[in-house]
Order: C-alpha cells, then structure tokens, then sequence
C-alpha cells in the first residue's frame, strides 16, 4: 500500500473517530448533565466505563485526519506527514494544570494570535490580485472566517482572564458566555470551509484533468 493509500485510509478513519466520538456525546450528555459520577458508577455512562473511553480515544481522529492528508498530499521522501503526529499531543493538553494563574502565559498568546491575525490580513492584501471569480469569493469569505476566529480567541481571554483580575469585576462589560463563544467559533470554522470550498472548486474548474 503506497504513501497515497495509507493516507486516505488515516483519514477516514479519522473522520469516523469523531463521528463515534460526536455520536457518544449527544447520547451521553443528557444523562452526564442531571447526574454525579458517583451516581453513574457501574451504569453505561460511567466516566470511566468503555463507552466514555472510546469516546475520548474518537477525539484523536482530528490529530489522525490531519496526518492522513499531510502524508497523502505530501511527495515522496517527504516527512511532512509528522506534523500531524505531533498534533496529536494536544491531546493531552487538558491534562496540564499550573499551580497557579500565568498573566505572562496569557499576555503571551493573545499577542500571537493578534500578530498572526493581522500578518494574514497583510499577506491578503499582497495576493488577493491572484485570485478571480469565485475563487475570490472564496478567499474574502475565507477572511471572514479568519476574523470570526480572532474574535472567538478574545471572548475566550475575557472569559478566563476577566474573572481573576477583580479591578474589572465593576465595569459594564459582561462576561461572555459560553453560548457566545461557541457560536462565533462555529460561524468561524463554518466560513473557513465554505472559502475554501469555494477556492478549491474554481481550481478544479481550472484544471480540470485534476
């Protein structure tokens, strides 16, 4: 099985890993919202029965997808591929819990993610030339989702950040709320793709022997 094959089979796979993983959550979430842990030992919603621990293992299929298109994508000899791998250590992110609150680690993260937002509203004024038609729908939409996410990164620092710093506990600016977040966060991923889609399309419509 070539470099191609096995990429596409990680990839699916991947994708049904978090469909069971979606899937587990939908069932189990009713009964994980009115019920202890303590109360679900020994039932089939347990936090540590099998049907919870294949749903957490569902959750590598992100990290296996992307390793599957990188490495099917990828040329020969590449090493690319490990790039997915990698991402698979986020996976165990959750797990790291400081000891106490790092400002720094804060300051830090939304300096990033602001420098990166505007690099790439820089970088789509030097090639938005480049594009026509719909691929440049594509690419406007596209930055519409980008602008969507930056804004789900700063409701998410004013819902951690706020609440541990007490000076701001007295101004009229309310906490968002979860709701919020992940409707931004959805409208952000969701324009990501339809611009992407969007791109793709008219460069299969270029290339048609593609």
């Amino acid at each position: 099985m070539n470099r191609q094959k096995i990429g596409q089979t990680l990839f699916w796979l991947g994708v049904i890993g978090v469909i069971v993983m979606q899937a587990l959550t939908w069932i189990q979430s009713p009964t994980h919202r009115v019920h202890t842990a303590e109360e679900l030992i020994g039932t089939p919603h347990a936090i540590r029965g099998a049907l919870f621990s294949i749903r957490n293992l569902g959750g590598s299929g992100l990290a296996l997808s992307l390793m599957g298109v990188l490495l099917a994508t990828g040329r020969k000899g590449s090493y690319f591929w490990l790039a997915g791998l990698l991402t698979s250590f986020a996976l165990l992110l959750p797990y790291w819990q400081p000891h106490q609150h790092i400002p720094a680690f804060f300051g830090i993260g939304g300096t990033v993610i602001l420098l990166s937002y505007f690099g790439i509203l820089w970088l789509w004024t030097q090639t938005h030339t480049a594009y026509e038609g719909v691929a440049r729908i594509g690419r406007q939409i596209q930055l519409l989702g980008y602008s969507f996410l930056v804004t789900t990164g700063l409701l998410l620092c004013m819902y951690f950040g706020n609440p541990k710093q007490p000076a701001l506990a007295d101004l009229p600016i309310p906490i968002p709320s979860g709701e919020s977040i992940n409707l931004t966060l959805g409208l952000s991923m969701l324009l990501l793709f339809v611009g992407h889609y969007l791109v793709s399309r008219s460069s299969m419509g270029a290339n048609p022997s593609s």
